[in-house]
């Protein structure tokens, strides 16, 4: 039985083109390499790499150019996700994460077209894991909250799937470095790391979560769902690629009250991704620990 926040949304499709915003981001990369040939990327700035797909220079908010490409489902990855910047300017952090998505999800629903929006773990306090679809939101930072008002304004329309992902790990694509690109630099550096050991997420690789939503894209729900992996400790992480690295020593427990920051950390994140295993049943997210030694070769 599916979550009664989420229904059945028209006819499951053939066929599709499907839109992934914020191309060149993160998981926007991983969802070009792992699409089909029916996918379309946009960025305001090329990715590193296309794979082969079409990808649109554009902004997301230009909704006059949308119609052109013929998007049947659109995967919002597009966001100001740097917590820091999000905290330091929360006008442009409201204006991308809430306000672009709205017009994206309204767009959609007046087109018929499906709308998948691409939220966070980061919604939730961290006081009550794990957290079922129907938890209630308490956002502890800037981005949290900018996304949780992003996923209220997509959930307006029938035709929206929030897809709430935990941390993403694994090797950028692009240019940028991700969590896992800095502490294996560190680390091959010979540089000593204090992890926190009091804080928790059900990580995820980028690979899995692309491959998730794709297949998401070709199932007629909406309403909310999370992907997430198996519960791992910032320290926990650190250690597993320490090990792989042959460099257990150089990574040691922190704590979180060890290192102040502007906005609170949330302690425990991790996600029930219960639904999502009922709408897709023969997905599984790998462990982080299964997939090092592909990322380190």
């Amino acid at each position: 039985m599916l979550h009664p926040r989420g229904k059945i949304y028209g006819v499951e499709p053939q066929r599709m083109e499907i839109l992934i915003t914020g191309a060149s981001g993160k998981l926007g990369m991983y969802l070009l390499r792992e699409g089909p040939d029916q996918l379309v990327g946009c960025s305001r700035n090329p990715p590193l790499q296309s794979f082969g797909r079409s990808v649109e220079r554009l902004d997301p908010s230009d909704l006059d150019r949308l119609e052109p490409l013929n998007p049947q489902v659109i995967i919002h990855t597009a966001a100001l996700s740097a917590v820091a910047d999000c905290h330091q300017n929360p006008d442009l952090a409201d204006q991308v994460n809430h306000l672009l998505t709205a017009r994206l999800a309204h767009w959609c629903h007046a087109n018929g077209r499906r709308f998948i929006y691409v939220s966070t773990d980061m919604v939730f306090d961290g006081e009550s894991a794990p957290y079922r679809e129907d938890a209630n939101p308490c956002p502890l930072s800037e981005y949290g909250r900018s996304k949780w008002r992003g996923e209220k304004a997509a959930l307006a329309f029938d035709s929206t799937l929030v897809a709430r992902i935990a941390l993403m790990v694994g090797p950028a694509l692009g240019t940028g470095r991700a969590h896992y690109d800095q502490l294996v630099e560190q680390l091959r550096a010979g540089q000593s790391l204090s992890l926190f050991q009091d804080e928790w997420r059900g990580m995820i690789s980028y690979q899995d979560a692309a491959q998730a939503l794709l297949q998401l894209c070709r199932q007629p729900v909406t309403g909310i769902v999370h992907l997430a992996g198996p519960r791992l400790s910032r320290l926990e992480l650190g250690q597993q690629i320490a090990a792989k690295l042959g460099v257990p020593s150089l990574v040691t427990a922190g704590w979180r009250s060890d290192y102040p920051a502007p906005e609170p950390r949330a302690r425990d994140l991790t996600l029930a991704d219960t639904r999502l295993h009922a709408i897709l049943p023969d997905w599984s997210p790998r462990s982080i620990a299964s997939q090092l030694d592909a990322w380190l070769t």
